[in-house]
Order: structure tokens, then sequence, then C-alpha cells
């Protein structure tokens, strides 16, 4: 659902407000927002109320190392849908797109998800 349904309803949302004062930078940032993995807020509702944070926790990591390939590849379809496969570069619309910075925020968060498991496990907690 997080890889489907959600890059779905954001690329829906740029065909629905395109026309409404949508730039395209506001559409790209919809679409990188909605492509994400999320979760990380999920697990501190977990532990405030006492629910299951270990597998809170594990779903969030997973969905992070799936996000490795969907985020890219969601990105691509919907904005290929959105704006059409152009061939020259200037009029590429995902070449304004950071993709080094997403994938080392990608990997910043799946190194403190596996710090804090490693450390968990250490202290038998």
């Amino acid at each position: 659902m997080q890889f489907v349904l959600m890059p779905l309803l954001g690329y829906l949302t740029i065909l629905v407000l395109r026309d409404h004062g949508f730039t395209d930078a506001m559409d790209i940032t919809l679409l990188i927002v909605t492509a994400s993995p999320g979760g990380s807020y999920s697990n501190w509702w977990c532990s405030l109320f006492n629910a299951e944070l270990a597998l809170s926790v594990c779903m969030t990591a997973i969905s992070t190392v799936f996000a490795v390939v969907f985020l890219p590849a969601n990105l691509l379809l919907y904005t290929h849908a959105a704006y059409g496969f152009t061939k020259e570069e200037e009029e590429n619309i995902l070449s304004n797109v950071d993709f080094k910075a997403i994938f080392i925020s990608l990997a910043i968060v799946i190194l403190a998800i596996v710090s804090g498991l490693y450390a968990s496990y250490r202290l038998h907690s």
C-alpha cells in the first residue's frame, strides 16, 4: 500500500491541482514525499501507547530498505506519466532531483535502525 497507493494518490493530486497553481517543484516534492517510506512517527505512537514497538521498528526498517528500489521507480513512473518522456536533458523534470541526497538520507535511516537493533540485542532489552 505504501509504495503503490500513496504515490498513486500523489500523482492524482498533481493531475487535479496542476491547473490550480501547483508548480513543477511542488509536483516533484509531492511525488517524493508520497513515494518515501513512512513509519518513524508510528514508532513514537507505538511507544507512547505501549504497542508492539519492535514490530513497528522492524516494519519501518523493511520499508526503508524497499524504498531504495521503489522510491526511484515510483518517481520515474509518475513523473513520466505526468510530464511525458523527454529525450533532451534540459527538459527532463527529474534532472533537478538530487538522487544522491535521497540515497544518503535512506542510508542514514537504515544505519540508525540497524544500530538501534544491534544495541538492543547487545543490551538484552
